[in-house]
């Protein structure tokens, strides 16, 4: 019994005595768990008026802790400073800063539209750990420098998290931002000047952003599909990709497709692929099922009916229609969209294209699809609006900086849709793509890492025996606003001039404009000489702003929201723009001999 004892003594001492194990959860794991429990304690309302006191309570220290180390890190070969870059204007102190030694310095940083305090620490050499940028979706994050405790030694910093760390040099003209470069440092105090500087994105705001962030969509998914969507990610001739969505209850979907007007009983059955998409702050919706079908070996200018459901609860969609491209290059058109931000006028403007223009073949939209790209109720509201129109004709879109979630990437966009991955190896897949219809080639790019993308650019123009070359990405490099993005008239616009693109179409501005041709910078006499640029705009926006309309504008227009119909036809081009009423705005037409 006495041995009994002593035994049971020995292993409650060594179990004490045993080192604590290492909490391996990250930061996403931890706000998850969190967010859970604070679903289950208080009412959407409440969720509204959470603080920092109510969510910091519903913490563990072992939870607070990895909040407080695991948003930002890196190793530090020598004893170094550093110093958490916080902006003023922020109401609530990340609580980790005072927690875990910070101390305010009283210096200031500044930039042209943000004042920043300074926090200092002194770290040993090894590994460093910073916390988040606060409960409150705060999108100015904090930025860091880092120096040498001594001066002698030469500080070297690896081993970052998250990865692909860019570092300057902390002093005026130093960007801070990702996505922001034209945002440079004005003011650097003494203290920081020379050292590391470790540059984030906005967008990081949101891995810990709850205090008012909390929404609920107007749309809610069921086990009914919704949100159905055609694109293409293969030869528009033999292939279409379709997507939809339903509740998490829905596992399984397929697509039921047979020639338009055919039997009803004799359809072809191609099986889904499922993606479960979590919007983690959406409250009424934070899980849905999002489906791809992919669909080959058809017939080239052939009409199909479809539907997509679950044949296990007999749960199917209405019947739509796609079409696929003809064989070769017979006339066709298609439209394009400049910016929609999920806007019931964009809405009102694409089923008024669809209804009054039906053989339109397939629609385009430039960028800044929705205003919040990471807001799942933002993409409900944009496929609400246009869902009679998507299912039945191909929609093929480009990311702006508003899908991109502030530097993030365009995450939840590639979620959504299924394009092409025939893109640059350097960026991710279905950021930037191509495809071909009729005698066209349409290049889809990504507006960022502008120079990775050159050489994949030059190779698709350079290689294509289609007529007709169309570029779309967002930015507008020929504007009347002060951003005329020189990196991509250096290194795309040079391209375009090389293998004469015939258009080249933006958005943005919120503004529409067709250049006049331009060739090297320059305006020329005759289309066949130089590009093309139209930028336009899909929602409603204001008519009163003031611009300097520059020389090389052909067209301007503000304060309407148009579709642009282009139409095909061997050697001509037309390009007519229309409102929401229909009514013409613009026109124009290119004509190859």
């Amino acid at each position: 019994m006495r041995k009994a004892v002593l035994y049971l003594m020995a292993l409650m001492f060594f179990a004490g005595c045993a080192p604590k194990q290492e909490d391996n959860r990250t930061v996403k794991d931890v706000m998850s768990d969190l967010v859970t429990k604070l679903y289950k304690k208080y009412t959407p309302d409440e969720l509204q008026k959470l603080t920092n006191d109510d969510i910091e309570k519903m913490l563990s220290p072992d939870e607070k802790k990895v909040l407080a180390t695991k948003y930002w890190s890196f190793d530090a070969n020598v004893p170094v400073n550093v110093y958490v870059i916080r902006d003023v204007n922020q109401k609530e102190v990340p609580f980790w800063l005072k927690d875990y030694g910070f101390v305010k310095t009283g210096l200031t940083v500044k930039n042209a539209h943000y004042t920043y305090d300074v926090w200092k620490k002194k770290f040993p050499a090894g590994d460093i750990g910073l916390g988040i940028n606060g409960f409150d979706d705060h999108r100015p994050t904090y930025f860091v420098s880092a120096s040498p405790v001594n001066k002698g030694d030469k500080l070297v910093l690896s081993n970052f998290y998250p990865k692909g760390q860019t570092i300057e040099k902390t002093e005026v003209g130093s960007m801070v931002y990702h996505d922001w470069t034209e945002l440079v440092l004005t003011q650097v105090p003494d203290e920081l000047k020379g050292g590391q500087l470790l540059t984030t994105i906005r967008g990081r705001a949101g891995d810990s952003g709850l205090i008012g962030g909390f929404r609920q969509t107007e749309y809610p998914s069921s086990e009914k599909p919704d949100q159905i969507m055609l694109t293409w990610s293969n030869d528009p001739r033999t292939t279409q990709s379709i997507q939809w969505r339903t509740s998490i209850k829905n596992k399984k979907g397929v697509v039921r497709y047979r020639p338009k007007g055919g039997d009803k009983n004799k359809y072809k059955e191609v099986e889904a692929e499922p993606k479960v998409i979590e919007d983690m702050l959406l409250a009424n919706d934070r899980y849905i099922n999002r489906f791809t079908a992919r669909i080959y070996g058809l017939k080239p200018a052939t009409a199909y009916n479809y539907i997509v459901g679950n044949p296990d609860k007999n749960i199917w969609s209405d019947t739509s229609e796609f079409i696929t491209a003809p064989e070769g290059n017979e006339p066709f058109s298609w439209g394009y969209f400049g910016d929609t931000h999920k806007s019931k006028g964009f809405g009102e403007l694409i089923n008024m294209a669809y209804n009054r223009f039906p053989k339109v073949a397939f629609y385009t939209i430039g960028g800044d699809l929705v205003s919040s790209g990471l807001n799942r109720d933002d993409w409900d509201k944009e496929f609400a609006y246009s869902a009679n129109v998507i299912k039945n004709r191909s929609l093929m879109a480009v990311p702006g900086n508003h899908d991109d979630a502030n530097g993030l990437g365009p995450l939840m966009y590639v979620a959504m849709f299924d394009f092409p991955k025939n893109g640059p190896k350097s960026i991710p897949p279905e950021y930037t793509y191509s495809f071909e219809y009729g005698d066209a080639l349409f290049l889809m790019m990504y507006g960022d890492k502008i120079e990775e993308q050159a050489k994949w650019l030059e190779n698709q123009l350079k290689n294509t025996d289609k007529k007709w070359k169309f570029v779309m990405f967002h930015f507008p490099p020929y504007s009347f606003d002060e951003d005329k993005y020189p990196d991509i008239v250096k290194s795309w616009g040079a391209l375009f001039d090389k293998y004469h693109v015939d258009m080249v179409f933006n958005g943005h501005v919120h503004y529409y404009m067709r250049s006049k041709p331009i060739n090297n910078g320059k305006v020329v006499k005759d289309p066949l000489q130089g590009t093309i640029y139209l930028i336009s705009i899909a929602i409603p926006n204001r008519g009163d702003r003031k611009f300097k309309v520059e020389p090389f504008s052909d067209k301007f227009v503000q304060g309407e929201m148009l579709f642009q119909k282009i139409d095909i036809d061997g050697n001509k081009l037309t390009l007519n723009a229309y409102n929401e009423k229909g009514k013409v705005i613009d026109h124009f037409e290119i004509v190859k001999k």
